[in-house]
């Protein structure tokens, strides 16, 4: 019968202990929702993206295609036509 009794309060306190820390752990993440809450709505926490950088405008080419590539799409052009399809 003793160790019944014993048995019952090792379950009561059991239980209190797990009530305590499960209490203990519930306002822990509270506190925490409440301070994600404050710096997703803080201005001075809010992501500002930057500006995208200006690309400076692309060099103008000037005087066409040199000799050389001249050249090469002249004898591309001929291949292509004296080949048949």
């Amino acid at each position: 019968m003793a160790w019944q009794i014993l048995a019952m309060w090792a379950i009561v306190v059991a239980t209190l202990v797990w009530f305590a820390r499960d209490e203990r752990r519930l306002r822990a993440e509270a506190a925490m929702v409440a301070a994600a809450a404050y710096y997703a709505h803080a201005p001075k926490y809010r992501f500002q993206a930057s500006p995208a950088p200006a690309l400076p405008a692309p060099s103008r080419r000037t005087g066409g295609l040199t000799d050389t590539q001249r050249r090469y799409l002249e004898t591309l052009v001929q291949q292509s036509q004296t080949e048949p399809a």
